[in-house]
C-alpha cells in the first residue's frame, strides 16, 4: 500500500479516534506490505514478532512434553505470546525470558503467564473466550468474547481499560484484527465494525453475516467472508460495501490475505475461491473435499494451505488454485495451518506444522512451488515426526523458541519440543 494510500485511511480512523496514530507503526501479517521504496522504519519490537514462525528445533526429533499450563476451561484459541525486548534465551527452550504467553479460555477467563509458566494476571469477559487476544501496538491488549464485547487490557497486569458491545450470534464472533496504519480495530459478527484505540465505535455495517472467522485488510479494502455465502468488501475508512461475490457454501474460517495481494476463503463445501483486490475481481476456484471448517495458510514457499474436515492438508498453487499436493491424516483438521522456516532443510522443500482433532501434531514437508511440477499429489508430502496430545486439539500451535504450546479441551497448554533446540536459529531470525 502507497503512503499517500494508507495517510488517507489513518486520516479517516483517526477522526473518531482520542489519540494519533502511531508513525511507524508494527507491521502485522494481515497489513499490506509498504513498496520498497516506502518501507516503515524497523523497530525492535517489529523484529521480534517477525521471528515467530522460525523453528528453532532440528534432527534428531523426538517430541517431549517439556512443561504445561493450567487453566480453569477449555482451550480453543491459539496461545498469544506478546514478545518482549529478549535481553537473553531460555536454555531450555531458546524463548526469550520475558515473553508473556497469553491463555483464552471457554470458561470466559484471559489467563498470563511468564516465559516460566508462573502466573501473571488474570481477566474474566463473562463469556467463553474462543478467539484468541490481538496485541495492539503499544500497551493495550484487544479481547474479543463470544457475546460480541470487545475489551482493552493493560498486558502489565490485566486492567480493562474499555469495553465495547457488539451483536454477534452466540460462538459466532471473529476475531478482532488490528491495523497499525489506521490504529484501529476491526470485528465482526452480525455486521462490520471498526473500532478506535480508546473505544469509540468508527463505524459500523450492518451486514447479515454471521462472520464466524477473521477478516482481512489490505490497502483500504477490509474483506469479510461468513455463513451467508458471500464476500465482502468494504472501505475500511467508512464502512461502505465497496463489492460482493457469492461463493458455494458458508464461510466459517474467514480470509486470508496473500503477499501478492489477492484473498482466498474456504468454505463449507470443500470449494477455495481466490479474488483480486482491491476490487474483488474472481481469480480462481479449486475443490479440496467436503468440509472446510479452518482457515486457510500461506506457506513460506506462497502455497495455500488449506485443512480440510474429513481428514487431510491440500496445498494449492496461489497463481490458478492448481493441487500441489493432498495428504491424508486420520482425523478432521479444524486448526489453521502453521507455516514454519525450519532450523535446517533443503531448500526444495516447504515446512507446515498441523493439528488435528484425534489429538495428533505433525511436522510435514513438501515440494516448494517453484520447483519441478508434482506427479502425485498424495505422495508428494513426506512426515518428519508425529506427537499425540490426547484431546483434540482446535487451535493453531504456537512456536516459542524450539517449542510448540498446545491448547487441549481439559485447560492444559502443553509445552511441546519437538527436537534438538538450535537457539542460533531463532537468533539469526531476530
Amino acid at each position: 500500500m502507497t503512503r499517500l494510500r494508507r495517510a488517507t485511511l489513518a486520516l479517516a480512523l483517526a477522526a473518531t479516534a482520542c489519540t494519533t496514530p502511531p508513525s511507524t507503526p508494527r507491521r502485522l501479517p494481515f497489513d499490506p506490505l509498504p513498496s520498497a521504496n516506502d518501507e516503515p522504519a524497523a523497530t525492535a519490537e517489529a523484529a521480534a514478532n517477525d521471528a515467530g514462525d522460525r523453528a528453532a528445533w532440528r534432527e534428531p526429533f523426538a517430541p517431549r512434553v517439556t512443561a504445561e499450563l493450567r487453566v480453569g476451561g477449555a482451550v480453543r484459541a491459539p496461545v498469544t505470546v506478546l514478545r518482549g525486548s529478549c535481553p537473553r534465551r531460555r536454555d531450555e527452550d531458546c524463548g526469550c525470558a520475558d515473553d508473556l504467553l497469553l491463555v483464552a479460555a471457554l470458561d470466559g477467563t484471559l489467563s498470563a503467564f511468564d516465559a516460566d509458566g508462573a502466573p501473571r494476571w488474570s481477566w474474566s469477559c463473562g463469556a467463553p473466550l474462543s478467539n484468541p487476544p490481538t496485541p495492539a501496538p503499544g500497551d493495550v491488549v484487544l479481547a474479543r468474547c463470544d457475546d460480541g464485547t470487545l475489551a482493552a487490557l493493560d498486558p502489565a497486569d490485566g486492567r480493562e481499560r474499555w469495553r465495547v458491545a457488539r451483536p454477534c450470534e452466540a460462538g459466532m464472533c471473529g476475531p478482532a484484527e488490528w491495523s497499525p496504519w489506521a490504529a484501529t480495530a476491526f470485528v465482526a459478527g452480525r455486521g462490520v465494525a471498526a473500532v478506535a484505540r480508546c473505544g469509540t465505535v468508527a463505524w459500523s455495517h450492518p451486514s447479515p453475516g454471521p462472520f464466524p472467522g477473521r477478516l482481512a485488510l489490505s490497502g483500504t479494502t477490509l474483506v469479510a467472508a461468513g455463513l451467508d455465502r458471500q464476500v465482502r468488501g468494504f472501505d475500511a475508512a467508512t464502512g461502505e460495501e465497496r463489492w460482493r461475490q457469492w461463493v458455494v457454501g458458508g464461510v466459517e474460517g474467514g480470509v486470508l490475505e496473500l503477499r501478492s495481494g489477492a484473498v482466498v476463503a474456504a468454505t463449507l463445501y470443500g470449494r477455495v475461491y481466490a479474488f483480486g483486490l482491491p476490487g474483488g475481481a474472481p481469480r480462481w476456484e479449486a475443490s479440496v473435499g467436503e468440509l472446510v471448517r479452518g482457515r486457510p495458510a500461506e506457506g513460506t514457499d506462497g502455497t495455500v494451505l488449506v485443512p480440510v474436515a474429513d481428514g487431510a492438508l491440500t496445498g494449492l498453487g496461489p497463481e490458478t488454485g492448481v493441487l500441489r499436493f493432498r495428504h491424508a491424516l486420520p482425523a478432521a483438521v479444524l486448526a489453521e495451518p502453521l507455516a514454519i522456516r525450519p532450523a535446517e532443510g533443503s531448500p526444495d522443500e516447504a515446512h507446515v506444522v498441523v493439528a488435528d482433532r484425534d489429538g495428533f501434531v505433525y511436522e510435514l514437508a513438501y515440494p516448494v512451488r517453484v520447483g519441478p511440477p508434482v506427479e502425485d499429489p498424495a505422495t508428494a508430502v513426506r512426515e518428519l515426526w508425529r506427537f499425540n496430545a490426547g484431546l483434540p486439539i482446535d487451535g493453531r500451535p504456537t512456536p516459542v523458541g524450539a517449542t510448540l504450546l498446545l491448547g487441549l479441551e481439559d485447560g492444559r497448554v502443553l509445552r511441546l519440543a519437538p527436537g534438538l533446540p538450535d537457539c542460533a536459529a531463532v537468533a539469526e531470525a531476530r
